[in-house]
Order: C-alpha cells, then structure tokens, then sequence
C-alpha cells in the first residue's frame, strides 16, 4: 500500500512540475507550442527520475535494524546461490542441468529484486527459509548419488523422483518473483497511463494551435 501511494505522489509532484515548467516556457517562448511541451514533459520525467532515485537509495519502508536483517537474510540465500553454482557443473544430466540452471538465474533475480526493495524480503522469506536451502540441499544429494559407479531401482526411482520435485520448484520460483516484481509491474503500467494521458492532452493541445496558426 505504501508502495502505491509513494507512486501515485511521485506522478503527482512530477505532473505538476511538469504543467508549471510548461506554462512558463510558454510565456516566456512568446507562446510557442513545441519548446514548452517538450521543457514540461522533460521536467516531467526529471522529476520522476529524482523521486524513484532517492526511494531506492533510502528505503522508507525499512528501519536500520530491518535493513540489516534482509542484508543477513540475503547474505544466506546468496550462499546458498553460489553453493548450487558450484554444483551445477558436476551434473551429468543435461534435463537436470538445464533445471538447476533456471532455478538458479531466477532465485538470482528474485535476490537482486529484494536488495533494490528490501520490504519485499515479506513476499519472499517463507520460500528462502523453506524451500531454497531444500533445494540446495537436494542437488548436492542427487549429484553425489549419480556419480556412483552402482545404481539400483530405488536409487534410479530417487533421482527421478529429484528431478520431477525441482522441475516444480523451479515454477514455484518463477511465480515468487512475479510476486516480488507485483510492485514494479503496477508502477510500470502506472507510468506508461500517464505518459499514455500526457501525449493525449498534447495531441488535444496541438490541434487547436495547428488551426490558429493556419
């Protein structure tokens, strides 16, 4: 909720900014069109970019001693990240690889995501407690057995059944960072409304000066 108001206060700072600058450039242009659109719109987005800079740069959402539990919790789902990196290149399987090799980049993403928006760590912890450190845990297991010299129909069964489970997982962390990204994704298709409604008014504006000046 903090996240959509925070937003919806950036647009709405950044707007008005925007409007002012134009006004402005339209006086003192001796009433041109084009160097006042362009001087509000570039104000606009300056603005913008100044706001959603800072947030990202002091969290507002997260108090210091917040901060530094997400760092540690994040400093552990890291270590856990580079552990199944080093695991990947003793598998044999190429399905497997391929599997390990998603789930990885997408927990990376998901990590990246959280140390840019820390409060999001919420969406996110019951699957680094649970199921990441599982997981890990699970291909350094399957590695181990696949290298042995003798497998027999409960093993070749064990590690079928390993690879079905992380094929699920691996969807399972796709749809935890969709959710990590939910912020981001409304505020994409927020940003992209108002653009979408400032080239409208401008189009609006440009006719009636198009006329005039014929």
């Amino acid at each position: 909720m903090k996240q959509l108001l925070r937003t919806i206060w950036r647009w709405f700072v950044s707007w008005n900014a925007g409007v002012i600058v134009a006004v402005i450039v339209f006086i003192a242009a001796d009433f041109r069109f084009w160097p006042s659109i362009l001087s509000g719109m570039g104000a606009m987005w300056g603005v913008s970019a100044i706001m959603k800079r800072r947030h990202h740069r002091l969290p507002a959402d997260v108090s210091a001693e917040e901060l530094v539990y997400v760092r540690s919790q994040l400093g552990e789902a890291r270590a856990l990240w580079k552990r199944l990196r080093r695991a990947r290149y003793r598998l044999r399987s190429v399905a497997m690889w391929q599997t390990v090799s998603r789930l990885s980049a997408i927990v990376d993403r998901i990590i990246r995501a959280i140390e840019q928006q820390p409060h999001q760590l919420r969406l996110a912890q019951p699957f680094f407690l649970n199921e990441w450190p599982t997981a890990v845990e699970m291909v350094e297991k399957y590695i181990y057995l696949a290298q042995q010299p003798v497998q027999s129909a409960d093993m070749a069964k064990a590690l079928q059944e390993t690879e079905r489970v992380l094929d699920e997982l691996t969807s399972v962390a796709e749809r935890q960072l969709l959710e990590v990204l939910s912020n981001d994704i409304w505020s994409l298709q927020t940003e992209a409304k108002w653009l979408e409604r400032s080239l409208r008014q401008s189009d609006g504006l440009r006719l009636p000066l198009s006329k005039k000046g014929e």
